[in-house]
């Protein structure tokens, strides 16, 4: 191996333009038995070898493509430079994939020369690059037998007489793939058959099973233990219609829901959709019973996803030993959400803000007239290489004209896993003059957080929470501090945290057992 070093150490550095380099080298025997062989090196690289003469020859493809217009004008080649293979390799390739990527399907390289002159340290280089004839789709063929060819089409949006690009196909898997409406797609790209540089493509999807179940067991430390039922029914009609049905259970919430899916407008992302349910509930010290039917049309905008919906609710509630209540609230509403995020499952870097605005009038079905909105922010930043800094906020403010007439669903609450730890779900709350927690009008929630990975995918985390909900935005303010532990699965962060409430004389620690992603 001490032989064999300095041939090895002079092949390291030629990618780097250095082909002379001095060698010097000493081998000291063991001092005693048992120790081992002391080898030391010493390495002057010489002066590096640089270009001399360049001459690149393209035809055809740079007139059309100014990608590769940029890359040459901006080729690492310049005369006196120092030689780097690296570039030389990773310009060659770019430059073969930008043309592939425009239609270009026969570009190549007719000559890729670099002479190197080791003695005299320097290099010429000599390609001679033909990009050839430009392809483009011809006829696309789906073969299937799930939806009508007007909604299909939609998914694999590719016409005749584009130009033929690879990323086009890849998007269009992707789309057919993630609309559940196929379990496997396969494209036949007949390039032999093309006809004037038109190459058409045949495409066979296999459908997707049509009916899907699902069960879960589960544990919250808000919920407590939880049990859910789910059957989705994908292949109504060939319109491309939808149906789910599902039946939630836990000590605090339990629902039955279904939901009546039909694609509009662009099918890859929109979709109307209505809905019912019924749920039971312990919300802060109300018992409710809620009853809802719905319409919701859901929609990209903006680089934003974006809610229109309505909803009919009747409410049948109590707060602790009080009399029986209901209300009917008729409530449009729209919804925002946006998210830019490096990793959805163990997330680096990112940022999630959702926005939603309802509300209600006594004229058309409500029982009392009422505005509520509500705005969250979450933000991710790296803290080195395995640490992080998480930040969350929610404010939420309503304005009725009889808030007592509000149910429960409609009124703020807060603490618990996700909100302020130390504190009970949904237990911070103003209360009434029996002691009940009601319910507020207006909703304030701040925390920050940094968590560490210290062994392997195992962590700590150190935290502090605030929040409260009151008649008056950041009033009665109740924090929290703890210190967690992460683990970082395969499918999602799992949290354990320990949290004391700074403002319940009470309790000295809540346990917090959470999973999923950060935003």
């Amino acid at each position: 191996a001490h032989q064999r070093a300095p041939r090895q150490v002079a092949l390291a550095l030629q990618p780097f333009g250095y082909y002379t380099p001095q060698f010097e080298s000493n081998l000291t025997p063991p001092a005693e038995e048992g120790e081992r062989w002391q080898a030391d090196y010493r390495i002057d690289p010489g002066l590096p070898t640089v270009y001399r003469n360049v001459e690149l020859e393209f035809s055809g493809a740079t007139d059309a493509l100014p990608e590769v217009r940029r890359l040459l004008q901006k080729h690492p080649f310049k005369q006196g430079r120092q030689l780097d293979h690296r570039a030389y390799a990773q310009l060659k390739t770019k430059i073969l994939d930008q043309a592939y990527n425009a239609g270009y399907l026969d570009a190549r390289f007719t000559k890729a020369e670099m002479k190197v002159s080791a003695e005299q340290r320097w290099a010429d280089i000599n390609w001679r690059f033909v990009a050839g004839k430009r392809y483009h789709f011809g006829d696309i063929v789906l073969e299937q037998d799930v939806l009508d060819e007007r909604i299909v089409g939609k998914l694999v949006d590719i016409k005749r007489g584009e130009v033929f690009q690879p990323a086009r196909l890849v998007d269009a898997q992707l789309a057919l793939t993630d609309s559940d409406y196929f379990s496997s797609v396969d494209f036949n790209v007949q390039r032999n058959a093309a006809v004037d540089e038109h190459i058409p493509v045949l495409i066979k999807a296999q459908a997707s099973p049509g009916r899907k179940y699902s069960t879960y067991l589960g544990y919250g430390t808000n919920t407590g233990a939880r049990l859910g039922l789910g059957a989705e029914f994908r292949h109504l009609n060939k319109q491309g219609h939808q149906l789910k049905a599902d039946a939630r259970l836990s000590e605090i919430k339990s629902t039955l829901s279904t939901e009546y899916s039909i694609p509009v407008g662009d099918i890859k992302s929109d979709r109307l959709k209505f809905f019912a349910s019924a749920e039971r509930a312990d919300v802060g010290d109300a018992e409710t019973d809620q009853f809802k039917i719905g319409s919701r049309l859901e929609q990209n905008w903006l680089g934003m996803r974006r809610q229109f919906y309505i909803s009919l609710a009747r409410e049948n509630f109590a707060f602790g030993d009080g009399p029986s209540e209901s209300a009917t609230i008729l409530s449009p509403g729209l919804s925002l959400s946006w998210q830019k995020v490096d990793d959805l499952l163990f997330t680096r870097r990112g940022i999630a803000l959702a926005f939603d605005v309802h509300g209600g009038d006594t004229n058309v079905l409500s029982d009392t007239t009422f505005l509520q909105s509500t705005l969250r922010a979450n933000v991710v930043l790296p803290l080195g290489k395995r640490a992080r800094l998480l930040m969350r906020g929610e404010l939420g403010a309503t304005w009725a004209d009889d808030f007592s007439a509000l149910p429960p669903s409609q009124r703020f609450f807060t603490g618990g896993d996700r909100s302020v730890r130390g504190y009970g779900y949904e237990s911070i709350s103003p209360e009434n003059a029996a002691g009940d927690e009601i319910g507020g009008e207006f909703l304030s929630v701040a925390s920050i957080e940094a968590d560490v990975l210290l062994r392997g995918n195992y962590g700590m985390a150190f935290f502090y929470d605030i929040g409260s909900t009151s008649d008056q935005l950041g009033q009665e303010l109740k924090a929290g501090v703890g210190i967690g532990f992460r683990y970082k699965s395969p499918v999602g962060l799992i949290r354990i945290d320990f949290a004391h409430p700074l403002d319940d004389p009470d309790s000295d620690f809540r346990l917090h057992l959470t999973f999923g992603p950060d935003l």
